[in-house]
């Protein structure tokens, strides 16, 4: 079965050496085979990659619970099929996939499975992530977007999927490396770019061109401070924009600023402003996270005002918002169970 540590994983054949394997990745409550297996046996590897604690292995299948709690773990699967249950809600990682779980505790199992485990800071996460996107400050909806659980296999998220590719490429360099020694390992900072891809897999738009390219084939493509003012705006939804503000951030004369938004887009900027909100806020409210509720999705996309939301959400799009997250919610288990 493939696995990039394949060459290195050790046969362990009691679930206590299992349970301290898992341990070294994982806050675990308790782990154990759906039913009793005599004789157990788990080829498995524990290993550090910079900051990141890794487990790698391949076993029969196996349950387990882990405790709360505040980084993601990460299950990468490489044969089988992983389940977890988190929150009320089942998420379900092929063979091929990804399962990326927030903070709360959660249950997991599996079939006969190889793949990786991993933890992450969201500190770091979030840190790299506005890093990558050159700004002095990270969005607010981003701390909320990154504790949201999700499974990503290469049929579902297609667009994710030369990330997951590139993730994988980086633990079988790991692999590789440590046929010359763990330091060496440490010194190239895999981990730092484990933390780029996974961040880029969590928040689509880190996957635009970066601010200093976009500077660099502005003349080429066009482009301008116009649109360089419309990225930062869909990266700020949650944010207070005022005319003021916008102003101040593209050198725009405020005339100027209402005439190029008539001329580009059609509508005045607080126009376009509250259609991207409402927008951003349609798509949470058909794929909410466990902790979602309207109030908390309103908030993120920017309205501080809960009625207003809702009027106007009911005006663009002629369903209540509450309706929507309800429709949501009762089709997901049909469209994450296995």
């Amino acid at each position: 079965m493939a696995n990039p540590f394949r060459g290195r994983l050790v046969l362990h054949e009691d679930l206590a050496s299992t349970r301290e394997l898992y341990g070294q990745a994982l806050p675990l409550e308790q782990i154990a085979p759906p039913t009793p297996t005599v004789p157990w046996w788990h080829y498995g590897l524990a290993l550090t990659v910079g900051t990141l604690p890794v487990v790698a292995g391949i076993h029969p299948p196996l349950r387990m619970t882990v405790l709360e709690q505040s980084g993601l773990s990460v299950f990468l699967g490489y044969a089988g099929e992983q389940r977890a249950h988190q929150a009320g809600r089942r998420w379900t990682c092929p063979a091929d996939g990804c399962l990326i779980l927030c903070g709360e505790a959660f249950a997991w199992e599996s079939d006969l499975v190889s793949g990786l485990s991993f933890s992450l800071s969201l500190e770091r996460l979030l840190a790299t992530a506005q890093a990558m996107a050159g700004l002095e400050a990270a969005p607010a909806a981003w701390s909320a977007r990154l504790q949201r659980s999700q499974a990503c296999g290469l049929a579902t998220d297609p667009e994710g999927a030369p990330l997951q590719a590139l993730l994988r490429q980086e633990w079988a360099k790991a692999d590789a490396l440590l046929r010359y020694s763990h330091a060496l390992l440490d010194g190239l900072q895999l981990d730092d770019q484990i933390h780029r891809l996974m961040a880029a897999l969590l928040l689509p738009e880190l996957r635009w061109e970066s601010p200093l390219h976009r500077l660099s084939q502005n003349e080429q493509r066009g482009r301008d401070s116009f649109d360089d003012l419309v990225d930062y705006i869909r990266l700020h939804l949650a944010e207070p924009l005022t005319l003021t503000m916008l102003e101040q951030r593209s050198h725009y004369s405020r005339r100027a600023l209402q005439y190029a938004f008539r001329k580009r887009l059609g509508c005045t900027a607080t126009q376009w402003i509250r259609r991207e909100r409402l927008e951003l806020a349609r798509r949470d409210l058909q794929h909410p996270g466990p902790a979602d509720s309207v109030a908390v999705i309103a908030l993120r996309c920017g309205y501080r005002s809960l009625s207003l939301f809702s009027v106007e959400f009911q005006q663009r799009f002629h369903v209540k918002p509450s309706q929507l997250l309800r429709e949501a919610r009762a089709s997901q288990p049909a469209g994450r169970d296995s």
